[in-house]
């Protein structure tokens, strides 16, 4: 018995085949949920705002004590009435910024701290901003113990020369005065000597 060319055969399973796969792809959806454009899409964090505590710094600003004050009372009762790690964020940096009078970088560290350590919804960039400003105020608080030191010392200076100059006055002074004693003594004694001289030098010559 003859059988026909498997030739024709396979050439003929090849191109059913492909037009199968041709239909398929035809049919099958641009973005499934799931497939990797979206997924690289979905993974990519949207950037975090961190221009809103920037601008909490700008209106701290030094110029206008009426403005860092009410800016202040401001962020505080933000962060009172919506406790959110943002708004507790911004009380924070408003506290511990420089050139204002209720400036406070050691609470404001401290509340830092407590914000990184507890549960929070901070962004990545928003954790390293609030890292930034920890160093910072660490470096201000280190600067200030600094300073302190240094007047104290100043200070312990300056009255150890007053001492110092009271002491020398006190020796001068008490010099001074027997000095004094002894010339009055002195004079007193040339006098007497003066006297006696007189007394035995005859009238008249």
């Amino acid at each position: 018995m003859n059988f026909p060319s498997q030739a024709p055969v396979r050439s003929t399973f090849f191109a059913l085949s492909a037009l199968a796969l041709t239909a398929c792809t035809s049919f099958q959806p641009a973005d499934k949920p799931g497939s990797p454009s979206q997924a690289t899409e979905l993974a990519t964090p949207k950037p975090a705002d961190i221009a809103s505590y920037f601008e909490v710094l700008d209106r701290m600003a030094p110029g206008d004590m009426v403005r860092q004050s009410s800016e202040l009372a401001t962020a505080l009762t933000q962060a009172q009435q919506d406790p959110s790690a943002s708004n507790r964020l911004k009380y924070a940096i408003a506290l511990g910024a420089a050139g204002h009078v209720q400036s406070n970088p050691v609470e404001a560290r401290r509340l830092i701290n407590e914000l990184l350590a507890g549960q929070n919804d901070l962004t990545p960039q928003e954790v390293s901003l609030a890292n930034a400003f920890m160093r910072e105020y660490d470096a201000r608080v280190a600067l200030y113990a600094d300073l302190a030191r240094q007047r104290e010392e100043s200070e312990r200076q300056l009255k150890s020369i007053d001492t110092e100059s009271d002491r020398r006055y006190n020796v001068l002074n008490a010099e001074t005065q027997r000095l004094k004693k002894a010339l009055a003594e002195a004079e007193r004694k040339l006098e007497a000597v003066a006297e006696m001289e007189r007394s035995l030098t005859p009238e008249g010559q």
